[in-house]
């Protein structure tokens, strides 16, 4: 795993001096919780403190040295890493690394664990966890990784000393993915569904996001144009969104249609620098539809978007929606 430090190093100056600071006056805590909402770099963070700790050079971390090549492979024996597991970290996973703890690092080196999405711990491995965090010994660093502190036990949390990751604009999101050779609309839009550089390179990779997006165009501008009804567009064009079982994608759609209807909404109150869909939001200029409206239908989309939640048919949930949203 190749650990992107220069994005940490771009979006989270204030963590990066914290944790040099910290270090060279030797007041690191030995345990942190680093709190942010998705793609804000804290696994990026956790990395750079590991290689702070375990970099056999003077002016650490030097990023170059056996130690810190190790730590960014992701290979280095001194970190464990752990992470839910079908949607839950249990208990057996808190004991495996207790275990792995209470024996002494074989180099006498700093040892490092990482725990992601410790809020999704179960009582049983919490409560495992902060006697561990309790008794940890020297030389024993934990780093806890949460979006969601406010779900992570209290007691937990008054251990440790907390680093919150401001979260990206979209436009440094956006201006990263262009730097990257994706298209301007295509970043701009990207960096509305998703705070991470990361995850839009993914679904850029799985190939499908392109393709919900083309669906959304298509589908969006017959709302307005109304060359032929939308749900015809959708079912036509959108087949390989109806057979996909991860709710994951309509969840996309739905927030695509949304930041859709938020673009009309900038384009009526001429606020053009905060539409996205550059390639077709402006056929609509002489269109006749009220702020009001399109705030209405706005409202009725947010709707269905919770209806996803549950268990639903997934070919009527788009038949109600696309009849229901009238411009």
């Amino acid at each position: 795993m190749d650990v992107p430090f220069n994005v940490l190093y771009e979006t989270q100056p204030n963590v990066i001096k914290l944790l040099n600071n910290s270090f060279k006056k030797k007041r690191l805590v030995h345990t942190y919780l680093f709190e942010g909402a998705q793609g804000t770099a804290k696994l990026d963070a956790a990395y750079y403190l590991a290689s702070l700790l375990l970099c056999s050079e003077k002016n650490k971390p030097c990023l170059a040295c056996k130690e810190c090549k190790r730590v960014i492979k992701g290979t280095h024996s001194n970190i464990i890493e752990v992470k839910p597991e079908k949607g839950v970290i249990r208990k057996e996973q808190a004991d495996m690394l207790i275990k792995e703890f209470s024996l002494k690092a074989a180099d006498g080196k700093n040892r490092v664990y990482i725990i992601q999405e410790i809020d999704k711990a179960t009582a049983s491995a919490a409560n495992a966890l902060l006697k561990f965090l309790e008794e940890s010994g020297q030389g024993n660093y934990g780093i806890l990784l949460t979006e969601n502190s406010y779900n992570v036990l209290p007691t937990i949390k008054s251990r440790s000393q907390i680093i919150s990751f401001v979260q990206l604009w979209p436009e440094v999101i956006a201006n990263k993915l262009v730097s990257l050779g994706i298209d301007d609309e295509i970043a701009k839009i990207l960096s509305n569904i998703t705070n991470s550089v990361d995850e839009c390179l993914e679904m850029i990779n799985e190939g499908k996001i392109l393709d919900i997006i083309d669906l959304l165009k298509k589908t969006a501008y017959n709302f307005l144009i109304k060359e032929r009804p939308p749900l015809l567009v959708f079912f036509e064009d959108g087949k390989f969104l109806l057979s996909e079982t991860d709710k994951r994608y309509h969840n996309i759609f739905i927030d695509l249609l949304i930041a859709f209807f938020s673009n009309l909404l900038y384009l009526r109150l001429k606020q053009n620098e905060k539409i996205m869909f550059k390639s077709i939001i402006h056929d609509f200029l002489n269109i006749s539809v009220s702020p009001n409206k399109i705030i209405t239908e706005l409202e009725k989309i947010l709707e269905f978007k919770q209806r996803l939640r549950y268990n639903i048919n997934i070919e009527l949930f788009y038949v109600q929606m696309l009849t229901e949203i009238q411009l």
